[in-house]
């Protein structure tokens, strides 16, 4: 599978730290505030606005796939907690 290489994947997901940090807060405090969405959504859009970008760029349209795969069950295991 062809892979994005410059910047690098790891590099991308720096902009995934900030949703990491909310995760853990909203973890912590049992409670879901309007912020922590705001600022989780814009870390996930920016992170695959950037992937997307470079991935098409470069013509790794299977990356591309694999990382919004990842992310959706990401998003749907993190929801189950809440259920």
């Amino acid at each position: 599978m062809k892979q994005i290489q410059n910047p690098s994947n790891w590099k991308l997901s720096i902009a995934l730290l900030p949703l990491i940090v909310v995760m853990v807060i909203v973890i912590v405090m049992r409670t879901v505030p309007v912020w922590a969405i705001a600022v989780g959504v814009i870390s996930l859009l920016t992170y695959l606005s950037l992937l997307a970008y470079f991935c098409i760029k470069q013509k790794c349209y299977n990356q591309l796939l694999t990382n919004i795969i990842v992310i959706i069950l990401w998003i749907i295991f993190y929801l189950v907690q809440f259920k």
